[in-house]
């Protein structure tokens, strides 16, 4: 006799497309200092900075912050989102919450 059939697995149900989304942003503590670091590194990484640079679309408001919290969510979302990849020395933090303002998209 043959070998029973295993049984089918239901899908787990997708989570709403809300809850989905993953950002990474600066901690309120962090100081201008741990994110010019941060800035500078996700920008020697691989990440498109254009955006935050003269003439993008994110480059205002012209602060440290801002800029930080641009090129720390892209290099969060080129390592698929990943919590540790947020971590930039303990100065990141994963958020739901969409920091996109303006026409300056966090994808």
């Amino acid at each position: 006799p043959g070998q029973p059939l295993p049984k089918p697995v239901q899908p787990m149900p997708a989570p709403p497309a809300d809850t989905a989304k993953k950002f990474c942003v600066p901690k309120p503590e962090a100081t201008d200092a741990q994110l010019q670091n941060n800035l500078d590194y996700a920008c020697s990484h691989g990440i498109d900075c254009r955006p935050i640079q003269a003439g993008g679309v994110c480059v205002e408001p012209a602060t440290v912050r801002s800029r930080a919290a641009f090129a720390m969510n892209s290099y969060f979302k080129s390592k698929l989102g990943v919590d540790s990849a947020c971590d930039f020395s303990g100065t990141g933090q994963v958020t739901t919450v969409d920091p996109s303002y303006g026409n300056c998209r966090y994808v």
